[in-house]
């Protein structure tokens, strides 16, 4: 008789190489029996569980089904060309703007403000004092109902009230950080991008319903102007969900 937790391994193992998105799982007494699991409080906790990972979905009166994933591809360096010439062209993305560099539907971002003191981190990439006022900008992105990415945006309060950034309903869909740094007169002429994969953090995985053993891929972006820093963002996405690609345009020399 196996363990709730040697069940609900052996569940997240089989819907990652068994099962396809879709599937629908066998009935709650079928994985009991399969398993020698007695307990259906015990069953049905794994289950939700494996749900409240994004694992899987549960259709009320239908049953228990594979979850479709959603593995987001970004071209890093395409995507930032992408939002400048729109920012040039004082152009709004219809629909919004991760929906037009990444053609992923069904997606929902949900935005909170906060003044907050600048932290030794965020403080050197800015290159401001240590506790500096700044505006940060928390935006929680999902897809189809799953956690997809939390971003977290800095920039000083003053270039923030220049660039009318007084809140939540300050964000308009369809326009992104350049444009808004544009606006305040002080567009970004150089973008740099660091990437690195490590373990989330306990509040990570429960906030962006991470399984065990999946490491999350942070992701920082610095804009400059002249060489100063004027915005500084940190991504965090499940690193089973996000696929990055740089393409490069190499030319012959004259």
């Amino acid at each position: 008789m196996a363990t709730s937790p040697e069940v609900e391994a052996d569940l997240r193992r089989r819907i990652a190489e068994e099962f396809a998105p879709g599937d629908r799982l066998p009935k709650l007494n079928e994985l009991m029996q399969a398993y020698g699991l007695r307990s259906r409080s015990a069953m049905d906790r794994i289950l939700r569980t494996l749900a409240a990972e994004g694992r899987l979905t549960v259709r009320h009166g239908s049953g228990i089904y594979v979850s479709r994933r959603h593995v987001v591809h970004r071209n890093l360096v395409r995507n930032i060309q992408l939002e400048h010439a729109r920012s040039l062209r004082g152009e709004v993305a219809e629909g919004g703007l991760f929906e037009a560099m990444t053609g992923v539907e069904e997606v929902r971002v949900d935005t909170s403000y906060e003044l907050v003191n600048a932290s030794d981190a965020v403080a050197s990439r800015l290159q401001v004092e240590k506790g500096s006022a700044l505006l940060l900008r928390i935006f929680r992105y999902t897809i189809a109902d799953v956690p997809h990415q939390v971003t977290r945006s800095y920039m000083t309060a003053d270039l923030a009230n220049r660039a009318g950034l007084t809140s939540p309903a300050s964000e308009q869909p369809g326009i992104g950080t350049i444009m808004q740094l544009r606006r305040a007169g002080s567009p970004p002429d150089h973008v740099r991008i660091s990437l690195e994969s490590r373990i989330p953090t306990p509040g990570e995985r429960d906030q962006l319903s991470i399984g065990p053993g999946t490491p999350v891929m942070e992701h920082w972006r610095t804009m400059c102007q002249q060489g100063t820093p004027l915005e500084v963002s940190n991504s965090i996405v499940p690193s089973d969900r996000v696929g990055y690609e740089l393409e490069i345009e190499l030319e012959d020399e004259a």
